[in-house]
């Protein structure tokens, strides 16, 4: 299986702090920040997911990047799936495993929507997993509970302590 990950962003304060050169010392700060980060996920000749934020700020030993408003586009068989918005997040830029927290969306081209206080994305499973509570809006009900477990598609969803509530003719029952 052929994996492929391409990082693309503007460099800013790569430096030591008087400009002399790469930093080489450890650091308790990122050891690179960069604007309009982004990093995508492709498999087998497929992209699977962009990860789009307006900065990254990059932690080298950690293989991680904290993310300030991140926006990730899911993708199967070539076609959006889903897209995640969040005010937070943080991405392991080896596994690609992404946290995102704050207040977090994600939709779907159906417009099924997901909203949760915090979630994480797991690309191995090709999961998206919360413990915190959730709210699944579709088009036809509303599902609220307590923890979650479903594809990127909010297709094939478990969710925890569940209440369904069913829309019909504009009201909700």
């Amino acid at each position: 299986m052929a994996l492929s990950t391409f990082v693309v962003a503007s460099f800013y304060g790569c430096t030591g702090g008087d400009g002399s050169g790469p930093v080489s010392s450890p650091q308790k700060g990122p050891t690179q920040i960069l604007k309009s980060f982004e990093l995508q996920d492709i498999q087998q000749g497929v992209r699977s997911m962009l990860l789009q934020s307006i900065e990254g700020r990059i932690f080298e030993e950690q293989h991680e990047a904290e993310l300030t408003k991140p926006f990730v586009t899911f993708y199967s068989s070539g076609n959006v799936s889903s897209v995640l918005r969040a005010p937070n997040g943080k991405v392991d830029m080896q596994t690609k495993e992404i946290e995102a927290w704050g207040g977090v969306t994600v939709v779907t081209p159906d417009s099924a929507t997901l909203t949760t206080e915090r979630l994480r994305y797991d690309p191995k499973r090709k999961k998206i997993i919360s413990k915190e509570s959730v709210r699944l809006e579709k088009p036809d009900s509303i599902t609220e509970g307590a923890g979650l477990e479903s594809d990127p598609e909010l297709k094939v969803v478990k969710i925890g302590k569940q209440i369904v509530r069913f829309k019909t003719a504009g009201a909700i029952r």
